[in-house]
């Protein structure tokens, strides 16, 4: 359908009003949320001009609003309503960032544009980080809380080692994602964060599973004996710190979370249907029935389905592992079904950002982060898109990538 001059021009603010969101996506939540208003507001417009409501359709639709309908069922008896109605919109704009994207629909070339503009913001980031480093400071974290930067670290670093190793590209830009993998990978060490590398190394090895079976059993002698020499290369300090994972009875961190999650499910119990309702974990976890000592921090239950489970019930935990299982199906799907190499390795890394992003829910509350939601959101969008091209457009990349 022919699209006419004012329709033209709002899709144009709308693509304007992404890249300025990629660009901030990874640094900047003033500059993150501007670019998203801008979209937001162009989009309202067009729809309210046309007077068309509707948005594209998505293999995701029905689990989405499961999910959204569970957590709004778990603000009936919330124990403080206004502090739940307000941490609602952690859950739902990433959901609206999806699909104002996948409603514009941008070509193959806008989509390397926007993919462009998030690894120059990341780029930036990177850079901050690493001199925080330089300046003695000893966890970094760029301009992000230390969990939300390494979560992005960890995802980029998923992207360009796949593309790195098996990219369909020139040799030099194979080096050059090699060597911003190498880049990652050390700037991840530097956050000193436990439960990012461990979501990072399962992720991998789900990758090299689902690309390469035979050579996982390389990737996991490969390990060993990486962690056996680390300790001869690696500060000290980093080694420890990943060593302290496995120390469940004295390290406070650890502890912490244990109480945290026996707290956690003693709420759910009393509160299974629909929870205590959104961002009421806090309050609950004061309370001497639901509180296991010693804890150094009552802010979340460090862990997603557990957080889910507490403040949303039965219903908010199984929509949500309902959908993120829906997700990962479609991805898998897309990434068998692919034909052009270099787009297969694009579903291929998506599928490891959403289990990193999973794993790592296991001992955060990840899920609440508005840096890490909105990019997983955004990635996505853009594998749905690529996932959704018609025939002709394979048949150009495929003619492209020979």
């Amino acid at each position: 359908m022919k699209l006419n001059k004012l329709d033209s021009i709002l899709n144009m603010v709308m693509i304007v009003g992404f890249v300025v969101y990629a660009l901030g996506a990874t640094n900047s939540l003033g500059v993150m949320n501007t670019g998203l208003g801008i979209a937001f507001l162009a989009w309202i417009i067009k729809k309210i001009k046309n007077f068309n409501f509707k948005v594209k359709s998505t293999p995701y639709d029905k689990y989405i609003i499961f999910f959204l309908l569970a957590v709004l069922f778990s603000f009936i008896d919330s124990w403080n309503l206004a502090r739940s109605i307000d941490r609602f919109q952690r859950y739902i704009i990433p959901i609206i960032l999806f699909y104002m994207l996948v409603d514009l629909e941008p070509d193959l070339k806008m989509i390397k544009r926007l993919l462009g503009s998030l690894f120059i913001g990341m780029l930036g980031s990177i850079c901050y980080g690493l001199w925080q480093y330089h300046l003695g400071i000893r966890r970094i974290s760029s301009t992000l809380f230390v969990m939300e930067f390494a979560d992005l670290l960890s995802f980029t670093a998923i992207y360009t080692i796949i593309y790195g190793i098996w990219g369909k590209i020139k040799t030099r830009s194979k080096l050059f994602w090699l060597l911003i993998s190498i880049i990652l990978v050390i700037s991840l060490i530097f956050t000193r964060t436990r439960g990012v590398w461990v979501a990072f190394i399962i992720s991998l090895g789900i990758i090299l599973i689902l690309k390469e079976r035979r050579y996982f059993i390389y990737f996991l002698i490969g390990m060993i004996l990486f962690f056996a020499i680390a300790p001869y290369f690696i500060p000290k300090t980093y080694v420890n710190r990943f060593v302290s994972i496995f120390n469940l009875q004295t390290n406070k961190s650890n502890v912490t979370r244990i109480n945290l999650w026996k707290g956690a499910l003693a709420i759910y119990r009393n509160h299974f249907i629909n929870g205590i309702g959104l961002d009421n974990f806090e309050t609950a976890i004061r309370m001497d029935r639901y509180l296991y000592k010693p804890v150094l921090s009552k802010a979340s239950a460090h862990n997603n389905f557990l957080q889910l489970a507490a403040e949303t019930g039965s219903f908010g935990v199984i929509s949500f592992v309902l959908l993120f299982g829906v997700i990962l199906k479609q991805l898998y799907t897309y990434y068998r079904l692919e034909k052009n190499n270099n787009f297969k390795l694009l579903f291929l890394s998506t599928i490891g950002l959403v289990v990193s992003y999973l794993v790592h829910g296991l001992t955060e509350y990840n899920l609440n982060d508005r840096f890490v939601g909105r990019v997983v959101w955004f990635m996505l969008a853009i594998s749905l898109l690529l996932g959704k091209r018609t025939d002709k457009e394979r048949i150009d990349c495929e003619y492209a990538d020979n």
